[in-house]
């Protein structure tokens, strides 16, 4: 098959599909998150969509998370992740996830949006 890529995203992690493909795709990888680590994912000019693949967690609004940090007994309960959970953040939106014990891993996909023909606000 010419012009085939096969990318392990394990052992490589994330890749620029760019070099072969054409259309809104910017990046593609796994992400791993440990034991109760948090990342948080902001929707600023590009969206994201993202697929757990293993492990658990949750994904709450930033200011949830940041209270659960500091309160954890007052803790406003996110959205449960497990495998073959899919989450989408358009543009605008941002979240912040927090591994469960097992940890949690995810495919992570990076979409640019494409500015509208008046040159003003994307969609």
């Amino acid at each position: 098959m010419p012009g085939t890529v096969i990318t392990d995203l394990r052992r490589r992690g994330a890749v620029d599909p760019g070099r072969l493909l054409a259309g809104p795709l910017r990046g593609v990888g796994l992400q791993r998150l440990d034991p109760g680590q948090r990342a948080e994912v902001a929707a600023d000019g590009i969206e994201h969509a993202l697929y757990v693949t293993a492990g658990s967690g949750l994904a709450e609004l930033p200011e949830a998370a940041e209270r659960a940090a500091e309160q954890p007994e007052d803790a406003e309960a996110g959205v449960p992740l497990v495998e073959g959970t899919a989450v989408v953040l358009p543009l605008g939106s941002r979240t912040v996830l927090t591994a469960g014990t097992a940890g949690l891993e995810y495919f992570h996909a990076l979409l640019a949006v494409p500015l509208s023909s008046e040159g003003g606000d994307p969609r």
